[in-house]
């Protein structure tokens, strides 16, 4: 399958070498996933686009310098500016071509708010594709929460969760996630969102995965990059029943 590409490219994004994959991929599936999550894209003027995918600077600081960096490098050929906000806590990759931003609204990645994103069709017809779509959601949008109950057996009961306002996006990766045997609720709540300078209440949709077995199929299944879920799986695996 070949991507129906008519993309037009700048002049500066022919001199930085810009290149757009020709065929879709899990990697390319991935990053639509990660922008699905802290991604954002848009077009200032005729000549200005600006692409960025936002993170912790503490929390995210391996997994988007040292994962998601080298994927842009080898989706795109081209390296993202690193930016931090100390006061904010939060770092930016940043992007700014034309090209990429085209390309990528050929590819099904909605630009603007994301209130209703979905999930590119190319993407849902392919079973590999799908899971390194939700694993690049997950590990932006997514968190693994270990509860402290009194267990006879387990120091923790996990939880997989992956949060959205967009209805449309939890419903279709939650039945999809069904239909490959992992067991899952959804939780509706209300929730005040900084968008901008401005405050406005939405719908949030988060996806609830409880429980060992549970986890254990995620893991099989899409699993996790980004180290700050990978090492609380490492901490609950390390727990067993005698705790840490």
């Amino acid at each position: 399958m070949k991507i129906n590409n008519n993309t037009k490219i700048s002049y500066f994004d022919k001199r930085i070498n810009l290149t757009l994959p020709e065929h879709p991929s899990e990697e390319l599936a991935e990053f639509i996933g990660i922008l699905t999550g802290d991604g954002y894209m848009n077009k200032y003027g005729k000549y200005f686009s600006l692409l960025e995918i936002a993170g912790d600077s503490l929390l995210d600081k391996e997994y988007l310098s040292t994962y998601v960096s080298p994927m842009i490098k080898s989706l795109f050929n081209l390296e993202p500016k690193i930016i931090f906000r100390k006061k904010q806590r939060t770092m930016y990759l940043r992007l700014m071509s034309k090209g990429i931003n085209n390309y990528l609204l050929n590819v099904g990645f909605k630009e603007g708010k994301k209130e209703q994103i979905g999930i590119p069709s190319w993407v849902l017809e392919n079973k590999d594709f799908m899971k390194s779509f939700i694993r690049g959601l997950a590990d932006t949008d997514g968190s693994l929460v270990l509860l402290n109950r009194k267990q006879k057996k387990y120091t923790f009961y996990p939880r997989v969760q992956i949060a959205s306002i967009s209805k449309v996006l939890v419903i279709t990766t939650s039945n999809w996630l069904k239909e490959q045997g992992i067991s899952l609720s959804i939780m509706k709540e209300y929730k005040t969102l900084k968008y901008k300078g401005e405050t406005k209440d939405h719908q949030l949709y988060r996806i609830h995965i409880s429980g060992r077995k549970n986890l254990e199929k995620w893991m099989q299944l899409v699993s996790f990059r980004n180290e700050r879920h990978l090492s609380k799986y490492k901490k609950y695996k390390e727990s067993g029943s005698t705790g840490i």
